[in-house]
């Protein structure tokens, strides 16, 4: 138990250097990308299609961001300190409060995808891990093949084709609530869940041949119990980590899956951002998630002890040293 949680101390510690590269790299990004960010700006402001040299260094001199990468880096990095992201350089908002008010719609469609992939994955999954060469486990592996070879966006495009025009469904493209959520966040579980559910069964199937199980089942224990005390320990915290790494392709996927069905969430507002290289949103928000990424990591780091019962049932020793007499 020390052990572990000298791991999370240590995940802790190196949380912060790990936020201070994400920093680092989200900022540069955007500042050594091609483009004069004053002349993008203008532009976009006067809605025009050119601005003189002498008008674009009037307006950097203005917005303060004529000067040298380190001075802007470090006076962005020392307002992220003080939980101040800046404001945004095209809108003129404050960027947390800007980038959260599109983000929750981005936050919402990642939070089902999330519970879709795992109401699709774990039964099934654990049905052929416990029952091999059976139905399920050839389901599961023709599932996890064809998950991983069909491009996102082209199942994307034809969900929406046959959802607008074969079904005439109002809510396949457009924003109007929770309900234009349910599709998109639908088709991101399946691309997913294919691979959670193949590791999951393949987990299930190795833990179901160890002594132990045999053990259980000779002491008069029923499936539900074995699953529950014996199988599940051992599964949900690999189960946990590919959650945890899926999570982290919601956050940053969602965007393609928003263009593709013009929901009105962070997707939109990271494109305009990059067109016209407005620094603080697109470094605050890619900095926002890559922080949200480093947490969730951390929390999945604890949890794993509390989930896996081997670390507190002494019953569970006992039985694992008798069976392997």
């Amino acid at each position: 138990m020390r052990q572990k949680r000298g791991r999370i101390w240590r995940s802790i510690i190196l949380l912060f250097p790990t936020i201070f590269i994400v920093s680092l790299l989200s900022f540069s990004i955007v500042y050594f990308a091609p483009g004069d960010a004053a002349k993008l700006l203008l532009r976009e402001r006067l809605n025009v299609t050119q601005v003189s040299e002498k008008q674009a260094q009037e307006y950097a001199e203005k917005l303060g961001i004529n000067k040298s990468f380190p001075k802007l880096y470090f006076r962005w990095l020392s307002g992220i300190v003080r939980g101040d992201f800046g404001n945004s350089l095209s809108e003129e908002k404050p960027v947390l409060k800007f980038f959260w008010s599109k983000y929750k719609i981005t936050l919402t469609l990642s939070v089902l995808g999330i519970l879709f992939e795992i109401l699709l994955a774990f039964p099934i999954a654990l049905r052929a891990g416990l029952h091999p060469k059976g139905a399920a486990d050839s389901f599961v592996s023709i599932w996890s093949v064809l998950t991983n070879s069909i491009p996102a966006f082209w199942l994307a495009l034809i969900t929406v084709y046959v959802l607008s025009v074969k079904f005439r469904w109002r809510f396949a493209i457009g924003y109007y609530g929770l309900q234009s959520l349910i599709v998109p966040a639908f088709l991101m579980a399946c691309l997913s869940s294919g691979n959670l559910a193949r590791i999951i069964r393949k987990k299930t199937m190795d833990i179901s041949k160890e002594p132990f199980v045999e053990f259980a089942l000779s002491q008069g224990l029923n499936g539900g119990q074995i699953l529950r005390y014996h199988i599940l320990p051992h599964v949900l915290p690999t189960a946990i980590a590919i959650v945890v790494l899926d999570i982290s392709g919601y956050l940053g996927g969602a965007v393609l899956v928003e263009a593709i069905f013009n929901i009105p969430g962070f997707s939109g507002i990271l494109q305009k951002a990059v067109q016209i290289k407005d620094y603080p949103l697109i470094s605050g928000s890619l900095f926002f998630i890559g922080g949200m990424i480093c947490i969730l990591n951390i929390l999945a780091d604890s949890i794993y002890p509390k989930l896996d019962m081997r670390n507190e049932s002494e019953l569970y020793h006992l039985k694992t040293k008798e069976a392997s007499r």
